[in-house]
């Protein structure tokens, strides 16, 4: 693996606010309650809005959590210490790599296990992303659902020191299920954008999953 590993613990990727909210509010509310890594996705915003938007959020989250951004290369290189997360059909990891350098977060959606095949990607990712383990409505055009089985096998193919986390119809309810079959960690929109208080939504997730984590080194001691 290149570059620094991706704290997933908690993880949000930006999505609809309340009415009236303020999106950098939202994130920097997040952070405080305990996200450790946010994504910036915008699929109808232009390069130059995601820019302007971008560099309000990482003054705001500084370095209390890594920033990426979604498949924006443009916008991730105008963006100072932003990261990338791209899926199996956008720019191939090494591209990313090369371009942001050594020290940037660079992710990578898993679609398909044959993805594991390919040692230059993986070598140039920071984590590893389960997309989706359950059907989820805000993205509705995913490929077919994991499910924790298939969590633990992504996770038993998977180099040791690459983070993964889990995307897709988690919630505070079922995130300890997906830590014990093996992510590292959660990431969620709607569970903490929607949230009337998004900040104790990120605090009770972060408890959830740092607890699942401590009862999965239990385990494995």
């Amino acid at each position: 693996m290149v570059g620094p590993a991706g704290d997933v613990r908690l993880y949000l990727v930006t999505g609809s606010v309340p009415h009236g909210a303020d999106l950098v509010d939202v994130v920097a509310d997040a952070v405080d309650g305990g996200a450790t890594t946010v994504q910036l996705r915008d699929k109808h915003a232009s390069t130059d809005e995601r820019i302007r938007l971008a560099t309000r959020i990482a003054a705001r989250v500084g370095d209390r959590a890594s920033f990426v951004l979604n498949d924006d290369l443009a916008a991730a290189r105008a963006v100072p210490g932003a990261g990338l997360h791209i899926g199996p059909d956008d720019l191939h990891p090494a591209r990313v790599r090369e371009v942001l350098g050594d020290d940037a977060v660079v992710g990578w959606s898993l679609h398909d296990l044959a993805q594991l095949d390919d040692a230059e990607a993986l070598a140039a990712c920071s984590y590893l992303a389960v997309s989706p383990v359950w059907a989820t409505p805000t993205k509705p055009d995913t490929t077919a659902p994991w499910g924790l089985d298939g969590v633990r096998r992504l996770r038993a193919a998977t180099p040791d020191d690459l983070p993964l986390v889990a995307i897709g119809g988690i919630s505070a309810s079922n995130a300890a299920s997906v830590v014990a079959a093996g992510a590292d960690g959660i990431c969620v929109v709607s569970a903490i954008c929607s949230a009337p208080e998004p900040r104790a939504a990120a605090r009770t997730l972060r408890e959830v999953v740092d607890a699942a984590l401590a009862a999965r080194s239990e385990v494995q001691s």
